[in-house]
């Protein structure tokens, strides 16, 4: 019992910081590029900036699809160069009457009668003859110089897709969004990491971009979050991270949407890694693997980990009452008090910040072993939903 506990803790750990910490070992050990590399990259930039669409797929989003197009409007970039494709997915409110009284040639729209977010996705970039494509979503906003960061990644001929850098910029209102920013900061990390040892191989699905010719036809039941970088470094190109790509979006403050949606991340996500298995293969793409399995598949499959180390350390308990069992047992029943605390606390807008740390690492564990028991048993999701 005390082998399962002590096997099963050590995966949670590395999964949550021991993967981070190994990572920014490797960094601190990797060989910095010179100065004439960089330039020299810089260098392969052309005079005339490369043609970009922003496929901004919504579904009834009246609210703020005016402003979001806004937004993208005072990027700082060409506007000769840049067009903006609102793909609306059998949207019933007044989204497609906003983006049609826009009048600017820059602006089109592309109806589908609701087939889905990734089905209108492919069926949008069939059109799309640009140079790059920029995924996003409704309810985020770009810094005005985002295009021009990623570009300049793309000046690398290496480069197939460009992550940005999503942040939450308002306050949390209490300890569980909090937390929620804390998890997402240590995933941003895990990013930069990843793509500066050229590992990488996921990307944030509202504000990432990549090159046209590489856009594989995805499966409507996988988001292209999951299934487009897999795409990319399986043609032999790179997924880069780019820190200074800012794009702000906000805290989600229900608690039972923020489950449903990691559910349906969960679901999709597994699926999708497992279609392109052979990145999952260490023969054949030993970094990859690694960090796919560090940073997602292990992940997911936490709350199984979870609960073999607290059942072992239970019937450890109970077969042998002594000491040494009771120090073992009570790590993991103080993480399951804490936790109820913080759902409380939660209810009751009290702030309790390691309860509510507490709460959310069980609200997403949750999620992973509903979002996988769902993958085990061939439910897809392919109607799009906003929350």
């Amino acid at each position: 019992m005390w082998t399962i506990t002590l096997i099963s803790s050590l995966v949670l750990y590395w999964i949550y910081d021991g993967y981070g910490r190994f990572l920014s070992m490797c960094v601190r050990l990797k060989p910095r590029r010179t100065s004439d590399e960089l330039t020299s990259r810089e260098d392969l930039l052309d005079a005339t900036p490369p043609t970009i669409t922003v496929l901004l797929t919504v579904h009834n989003e009246a609210s703020v699809i005016r402003s979001r197009i806004q937004n993208l409007q005072r990027c700082d970039y060409p506007s000769d160069r840049l067009t903006i494709l609102v793909a609306s997915d059998g949207s019933t409110d007044a989204t497609n009457d906003i983006v049609r009284s826009i009048g600017d040639d820059q602006v089109q729209l592309f109806e589908s009668p609701g087939l889905g977010k990734t089905a209108t996705q492919n069926a949008a970039i069939r059109n799309i003859q640009s140079d790059l494509i920029v995924f996003t979503d409704a309810d985020i906003q770009f810094d005005p110089q985002w295009l021009n960061h990623v570009v300049r990644r793309f000046a690398d001929a290496q480069v197939g897709a460009v992550d940005g850098r999503l942040l939450y910029g308002n306050s949390p209102a209490n300890a569980v969004q909090s937390t929620q920013g804390a998890y997402w900061n240590y995933e941003v990390r895990l990013r930069d990491l990843e793509s500066r040892l050229g590992i990488l191989a996921v990307v944030a699905g509202a504000c990432f971009a990549i090159r046209r010719s590489l856009f594989v036809p995805m499966d409507p039941a996988i988001g292209e979050d999951c299934i487009v970088p897999l795409d990319i470094v399986s043609q032999g190109s790179l997924v880069v991270h780019e820190p200074q790509a800012i794009a702000h979006n906000t805290f989600e403050t229900d608690t039972a949407i923020t489950l449903r949606r990691r559910i349906r991340m969960t679901l999709r996500n597994w699926q999708g890694t497992w279609t392109r298995s052979h990145l999952l293969n260490p023969f054949r793409h030993p970094g990859y693997a690694f960090a796919l399995w560090s940073h997602k598949l292990l992940r997911w499959l936490s709350p199984v980990f979870l609960g073999s180390a607290t059942l072992s350390a239970t019937a450890g308990l109970i077969q042998n009452q002594d000491a040494m069992s009771l120090a073992i047992f009570l790590p993991f029943a103080g993480l399951f008090l804490l936790a109820a605390c913080g759902w409380l606390s939660s209810r009751r807008q009290i702030h309790l910040p390691a309860a509510g740390a507490a709460y959310v690492f069980l609200l997403a564990n949750t999620a992973f072993l509903i979002g996988i028991w769902r993958a085990i048993i061939g439910h897809r999701i392919h109607s799009y939903r906003n929350t």
